[in-house]
């Protein structure tokens, strides 16, 4: 029997020559590679019955602003830590003419990147997602929106702890509010099923928000005391630190998911009969 051949363009996945019109048992002529294995990669099975439509590419669209807004608003919370750094530690005399510069740079521009971030994250979550009144799509849009108000209120205040503690309240809801909306766009993306190294959890952020918000709240009901009360003022600024970061890196990884979702909602993998057309018993494309 004869093997079917590619009826549709297809890049190859080595190299990106066309492969349209060769048999799938043939290889690339341009590097050598099997065909079958190009079409083990572009093709999706599990995609091919899924929804393509513009509703579901605004969906994807409106997650991802709105975790990458999340990611550029935690700038909030970068510029009172470069403060008290700087409080405490001076910049040494040798380094004034390259370090001091560029601190102070990179402190004056961190709230306009917090306040993008939450304007961006806004316009994701109230006017990209598609006005549906699907109850993920609702919370989405109300508590996310929120969440983004709260934050682009804490970037317009005087960079302090208490502003940025005040953030995490927007954070988390946003992380709870968007979470329903990108499990339902997981099926779409296959690199985002099976990489779930590389997931977070909403569970693992939420606990990330709260340790940050509870041991920085506590930081600042003992920063004012001396003694050991002051040491434990120490610590828990530490451990406030450390989840902050944690809860940095979570969002980072989920703005990555969001990113592979989009990608593959707006080119979505070729379906088979569109790459084959149909295959009769025979052997023969129909």
């Amino acid at each position: 029997m004869s093997s079917p051949s590619l009826r549709s363009s297809l890049a190859c996945v080595k190299c990106g020559y066309d492969l349209e019109g060769l048999p799938v048992d043939a290889k690339c002529p341009e590097c050598g590679q099997d065909i079958m294995a190009t079409l083990a990669v572009r093709l999706d099975p599990a995609t091919e019955a899924l929804e393509r439509s513009g509703t579901l590419l605004r969906t994807a669209w409106g997650v991802y602003l709105s975790s990458a807004g999340s990611v550029a608003a935690c700038a909030v919370g970068a510029a009172p830590i470069i403060d008290a750094v700087r409080a405490r530690l001076p910049v040494p005399v040798w380094a004034h003419g390259w370090v001091g510069p560029g601190i102070d740079g990179a402190r004056a521009v961190l709230p306009a990147v917090a306040l993008l971030g939450a304007l961006v994250g806004f316009a994701g979550s109230v006017f990209v997602l598609p006005w549906r009144r699907e109850r993920p799509i609702v919370l989405a849009r109300l508590a996310g929106g929120a969440g983004f108000l709260i934050w682009g209120a804490a970037a317009v205040q005087p960079a302090s702890f208490a502003s940025a503690l005040l953030a995490l309240a927007g954070t988390a809801a946003v992380v709870a509010s968007v979470t329903p909306v990108l499990r339902q766009l997981v099926p779409h993306a296959r690199l985002f099923r099976t990489a779930r190294h590389a997931t977070q959890s909403t569970r693992d952020l939420l606990i990330s928000t709260a340790v940050t918000a509870g041991a920085g709240a506590l930081a600042l009901a003992l920063a004012d005391r001396r003694g050991e009360a002051a040491d434990y003022a120490v610590f828990a600024g530490a451990v406030s630190l450390a989840s902050a970061m944690l809860l940095f890196v979570g969002l980072c990884y989920r703005m990555a998911n969001a990113f592979w979702i989009l990608r593959s909602v707006r080119t979505p993998p070729p379906r088979l009969d569109d790459v084959l057309g149909g295959v009769g018993d025979d052997g023969a494309t129909r």
